[in-house]
């Protein structure tokens, strides 16, 4: 009697348990349909049917999806060409705002991409990805030593996703992104250093060579000579008129 009275409570104690969790799960849920935040509203883009995320990419790099129709990806493509752009950038912007901040991690495969119908899933593979990330990260840094190797990496994978979708890449990706972006902050010199360097630097203009010192020309100058006396002026003696008359010459 006593076995079948604790064995009857044990039951009784686990139903009980279970009760409870199903209660707490049940407030739980009623919770979070109320508490939800406010959010604005996204409209996804209909011009890609129900291809988005890892299914548009599969479908734009020719891989069959089940209902999709080839002829009607091939007139998706052009549409996708802009998609794919801002995934590739975003993604390298974020690997250089990472890399400034010393956070640099490992990006997220998918993204939502604005466009002019409303917002779109976009999702390339991770070692494509990562490559570009890794670009945005290095460039950061600004070493012109590796600038030349980031363009390459970058030119290379953005080239080989662009061949694998079976588009024309027009212009690389490096002649657009691997620009300092506006804004920074000259880091040689402080802002209120700079601004008073600017116009001293323009007043006086840098010398390219040593200053020349004129020398005199020793070969023209004459050794001085002493003057001549000068010889003092006659003292006129004031003559009569008899004087003056005896002076006169007699004619002949």
């Amino acid at each position: 009697m006593n076995s079948f009275f604790q064995l009857f409570f044990a039951w009784g104690l686990l139903l009980v348990f279970i009760l409870v969790l199903y209660i707490i799960d049940k407030v739980n849920v009623i919770y979070q349909s109320y508490a939800k935040p406010d959010l604005p509203q996204t409209y996804n883009d209909g011009l890609f049917g129900e291809l988005s995320g890892k299914s548009l990419w599969d479908a734009m790099s020719g891989i069959p999806v089940p209902g999709v129709d080839a002829k009607f990806v091939g007139t998706l493509k052009p549409h996708y060409e802009p998609v794919l752009r801002q995934h590739i950038e975003q993604v390298f912007m974020e690997g250089y705002k990472h890399g400034k901040a010393g956070t640099a991690g490992v990006p997220t495969n998918n993204r939502m991409i604005p466009t002019p119908r409303g917002s779109l899933e976009s999702w390339l593979p991770m070692h494509h990805l990562a490559s570009i990330y890794q670009a945005g990260v290095d460039f950061a840094k600004g070493n012109p030593d590796d600038e030349l190797r980031i363009q390459q990496s970058l030119d290379q994978v953005t080239a080989m996703i662009y061949a694998r979708i079976g588009v024309g890449l027009n212009e690389a990706y490096s002649a657009t992104l691997l620009i300092h972006p506006e804004g920074e902050e000259n880091e040689e010199l402080p802002p209120a250093e700079e601004a008073f360097a600017a116009p001293q630097a323009s007043a006086e203009p840098a010398l390219t060579h040593e200053p020349t010192v004129l020398q005199p020309d020793l070969s023209t100058l004459q050794t001085a000579q002493p003057a001549e006396p000068v010889a003092a002026p006659a003292v006129v003696t004031p003559v009569s008129s008899e004087q003056a008359e005896e002076a006169k010459p007699i004619p002949a």
